[in-house]
């Protein structure tokens, strides 16, 4: 692993920062694509893009001291300004949260616009988990003698024994959600439906890849992850039935 890609006096340039970096990049530049293809304010992009990168970094990390506090309060310092720690949900909440009240501001539906979104949201979790696999970030998964297995000795977080990359999994989930989702944004869909199914997608994917994860059991033995992850599929299941049953209506 690379955590460090080049290093002069003061000067540190990592591999999860630069494909952070990237998958922020690509997520603008299809974005601003496709709300020109659609007719809408390109500029809606770079807003979204401003408010986006440093929300989900602040709440990745927020949402990561509550799933430690103990650490946190044996290290506060050395975990907020730690290069690893970052809780994925954590900054899509935030980040979600904060885009429904820009994209209220500039009067657009915030359900077709998260539609937009949604093929750069899938194409940037892919690229950034793969920069959590060439850094070592410490999301792995639990040791195994499988072909799969893969150490990570110079990662950010070392670990010596060969463990699923997870963060690969979770890459290749998302990659394949890309593909799918180009193709049926070209559909006629009713508002909110693409969005809804990503969010089942997303959280099925993270359920399942959860079992082999290092991440402690919290409740009904289910990790905090798969708890989010099954209040991701509940929340899309219950707003493709409203969307569906609002088009029916329509119809």
């Amino acid at each position: 692993m690379y955590p460090i890609l080049f290093n002069y006096k003061f000067i540190n340039i990592g591999s999860y920062g630069l494909m952070l970096g990237l998958a922020f990049y690509l997520a603008f530049l299809l974005t601003e694509r496709e709300l020109i293809i659609r007719g809408k304010d390109p500029e809606l992009a770079y807003k979204l893009l401003l408010v986006i990168i440093p929300s989900a970094i602040v709440g990745a990390k927020i949402f990561h001291i509550f799933e430690n506090m103990g650490e946190f309060l044996r290290d506060p310092k050395g975990m907020i300004f730690s290069g690893a720690g970052l809780s994925v949900y954590g900054g899509f909440i935030l980040a979600f949260l904060l885009s429904m009240i820009l994209i209220r501001k500039s009067k657009e539906s915030i359900l077709d616009i998260f539609d937009i979104t949604v093929p750069a949201m899938t194409l940037a979790y892919g690229v950034g988990r793969l920069g959590c696999h060439v850094s070592g970030d410490g999301c792995y998964g639990i040791a195994t003698t499988t072909f799969l297995g893969t150490p990570y000795p110079n990662g950010i977080v070392p670990v010596t024994a060969a463990v699923f990359p997870t963060p690969l999994f979770e890459s290749f989930f998302s990659f394949m959600f890309f593909i799918l989702f180009m193709k049926m944004r070209k559909r006629d869909l009713p508002a909110g439906f693409i969005f809804f199914l990503y969010l089942i997608l997303n959280g099925t994917a993270r359920f399942l890849v959860e079992f082999i994860r290092l991440n402690p059991k919290v409740m009904l033995d289910m990790t905090q992850g798969q708890i989010i992850a099954v209040l991701y599929i509940i929340t899309g299941a219950l707003g493709l039935f409203l969307v569906r049953k609002q088009a029916a209506k329509t119809a």
